[in-house]
């Protein structure tokens, strides 16, 4: 358990706060590129509790400014995207890429006063089909290097989702690989049909749980640029069957692909305020093109994409709602809950919102007991708690940011003899380029 000062430390990540602020160090993606046509409609948005409109001007720069105009607090969602800036619809105030203001026509001619105002504006820059904003202070660090941030438009697949809980529950699901032998399972570990079927969208999750041994031994060590987390099945015939997953700082989570798996997914779980988070879904193929299959299965959200959407409402990230939500109990389906699969909820993404919204807004850790399949997810709330300190008490530099390359990494899954080292058994197999060195703490 957490003490309620610790807890209100990994969650609260408004301006001002210390996790709030160790965020701000590093790049969040904002919206998809596609979302945003030069010189046309904006996109409401909302990060680390500060709600903002994201645009492209017309000579196909990305932008990021607040959303209310600093004169009468009037929504730049109805504003123009013109050239230079963002104009505010009320009285013409213009603000350019930087937040200054540099058009007043509702004051004289003469007046300096323009000069003088200055509205909050983040820089932008884009990878892998995501528009990124730095938000810190100071000089922008390098872009984290994501494998899939240079590769070709067609191996890579994205959604994205509203979630309605904190950011750090939800992030804790993605490095907790113990849950898959409950929430995403079948009721007998050899149902070969069904655990067939999982891998096709969950890359290995059949597979470990056909192990039939619901209790992984963790092991985990610091890297440079995150945490390395091994989750050890007993496999019948007595080998271990290593799920190896990535977190990467500071939002990143990597789950276990399967073995010899080419295809690799990512979560990126960004705060929208302290009881929201967008769950950005991206995948991609190490080696070609994504199958219209493969993306099928995602589009029809039998995997951790879920791109099935309730009607767009007028609010930050409005299009991305889910349509199984609370208020229909996510769809459950009470005949497979009690034939079939351990939870009768439809997909995996849906399953892993439903948990994790039904823990409430913010999880109180003051009163959790946590056992040895939590070793992960202790190791990674210190990791941070720690950052968030260092960064507040002694200035200390986010960690990772400046080693941009480390971020070259993937998941993966092996089947070693018992007791064989499994940090150099999967090393080939988690970094993405061969002449790229990766230090294990």
């Amino acid at each position: 358990m957490l003490s309620r000062e610790d807890n209100e430390l990994l969650t609260r990540t408004g301006p001002g706060t210390p996790m709030g602020d160790l965020l701000r160090r590093y790049w969040m993606p904002v919206v998809q590129s596609s979302e945003l046509p030069a010189g046309g409609r904006v996109k409401r948005v909302q990060i680390l509790c500060e709600r903002m409109i994201a645009h492209r001007a017309p000579d196909g720069r990305p932008g990021l400014v607040a959303e209310f105009c600093p004169h009468r607090g009037a929504s730049l969602y109805f504003g123009r995207n013109e050239p230079g800036g963002m104009r505010c619809p009320y009285h013409g105030w213009k603000f350019g890429p930087d937040g200054q203001c540099v058009d007043m026509p509702s004051e004289s001619a003469e007046s300096s006063f323009a000069a003088k105002i200055r509205t909050t504006a983040y820089p932008c820059a884009e990878r892998g089909g995501l528009v990124f904003a730095y938000m810190g202070p100071g000089a922008r660090p390098p872009m984290p290097e994501f494998e899939f941030m240079a590769l070709a438009e067609s191996h890579v697949f994205i959604s994205k989702r509203v979630q309605e809980c904190n950011w750090f529950q939800a992030m804790e699901g993605g490095i907790d690989s113990s849950h898959i032998s409950f929430l995403h399972s079948p009721l007998r570990h050899d149902a070969a049909d069904i655990t067939q079927d999982m891998d096709r969208v969950s890359f290995g999750v059949g597979a470990a749980v056909s192990t039939g041994d619901r209790a992984p031994r963790f092991d985990v060590h610091d890297t440079d640029y995150g945490v390395l987390i091994g989750a050890r099945r007993t496999e019948p015939d007595g080998r271990w069957h290593w799920r190896v997953t990535q977190y990467c700082l500071p939002f990143w989570t990597m789950p276990p692909a399967g073995q010899g798996e080419k295809v690799i997914q990512s979560h990126i779980w960004v705060p929208m305020d302290d009881t929201h988070v967008v769950n950005w879904m991206v995948t991609w193929h190490t080696e070609r093109p994504l199958t219209r299959d493969e993306i099928q299965l995602h589009i029809e959200g039998k995997g951790a994409h879920v791109c099935d959407y309730a009607p767009a409402i007028p609010e930050p990230y409005g299009d991305v709602r889910t349509a199984a939500s609370r208020d229909n109990e996510y769809l459950m389906d009470w005949d497979v809950h009690q034939t079939t699969m351990y939870c009768g909820i439809p997909g995996f993404g849906v399953q892993d919102q439903a948990v994790q919204e039904s823990q409430g807004p913010i999880v109180d850790r003051s009163v959790e007991h946590l056992g040895t399949s939590d070793t992960a997810i202790i190791h990674v709330r210190r990791r941070l708690m720690a950052a968030a300190r260092a960064l507040r008490e002694k200035g200390a530099p986010a960690p990772g940011v400046d080693v941009p390359a480390s971020f070259r990494v993937r998941s993966a899954s092996v089947v070693l003899p018992a007791g064989a080292d499994w940090i150099e058994a999967v090393r080939p197999f988690v970094v993405a380029r061969p002449d790229q060195s990766v230090t294990f703490a």
